[in-house]
C-alpha cells in the first residue's frame, strides 16, 4: 500500500525508483502506544544521523543519563545504547591519532618522559595529583589538513589561524 502511494504523489526519481521510506509507524489507542519500525533501506544517512546526536549531546553536555531519559519519551530517537556506542567509537579514533599524555602535579615536568608513555592510561591511580593532555602541535598537524580539504575548506593558506586557549568559560577572577 505504501508503494501505491508512492507511486501515486510521484515521489520517485526519474527512473522509478522510490525517493521516500517508510521508517516507522506509530499508532496510539487509548492509553495503548505501539511503534512498528521498518528496515532501514539507507544505512549511510543513520549514520550520518547518528553522528549528528553524538555531536549535539557533546555540545549540550547532555549525559548518557539525560539522553536515556529524552529518548524513553521521545521513541523517535536513538537508543541510549547505540548513541554510547558511537560515542566509544568516535573517542577510540580519537585516542589512536591523537596522543593523551599523563602529568603529575607534584613531579617537574619532563615532556620526553610524557609523550613516551601508553596511549590508553588516562589517569594512573597510583599517583595523586595527575591530569591529562593532548599536544595542541599534534591536534593542529591532524585537524589543519582536514581544514583545508573538501569542496569548501574552512581555512585557506592566506588565512591566520588565532588559538584561544581557556578552561570551562566559566569566570573565576574577581571583576
Amino acid at each position: 500500500m505504501t508503494n501505491q502511494l508512492i507511486a501515486k504523489y510521484r515521489l520517485t526519481n526519474s527512473s522509478g525508483q522510490s525517493i521516500v521510506y517508510v521508517c516507522y509507524i506509530e499508532l496510539d489507542y487509548k492509553e495503548d502506544q505501539v511503534r512498528i519500525k521498518f528496515k532501514d533501506p539507507n544505512p549511510t544517512i543513520t549514520q550520518i544521523r547518528l553522528d549528528a546526536v553524538v555531536h549535539a549531546c557533546d555540545e549540550a553536555l547532555l549525559s548518557r543519563d539525560g539522553y536515556q531519559h529524552l529518548a524513553a519519551v521521545a521513541p523517535i530517537l536513538f537508543c541510549e545504547y547505540l548513541v554510547a556506542d558511537q560515542h566509544n567509537k568516535i573517542n577510540e579514533l580519537i585516542n589512536a591519532q591523537i596522543h593523551v599524555g599523563i602529568f603529575n602535579i607534584d613531579h617537574d615536568i619532563n615532556q620526553d618522559d610524557y609523550f613516551n608513555e601508553p596511549s590508553d592510561i588516562l589517569v594512573d591511580s597510583e599517583k595523586v595529583g595527575n591530569g591529562a593532555f593532548r599536544s595542541l602541535s599534534i591536534l593542529l598537524e591532524i585537524l589543519i589538513p582536514i581544514w583545508k580539504s573538501g569542496k569548501n575548506p574552512v581555512i585557506s593558506p592566506e588565512n591566520t589561524l588565532y588559538i584561544k586557549l581557556g578552561g570551562n568559560d566559566r569566570n573565576v577572577g574577581r571583576k
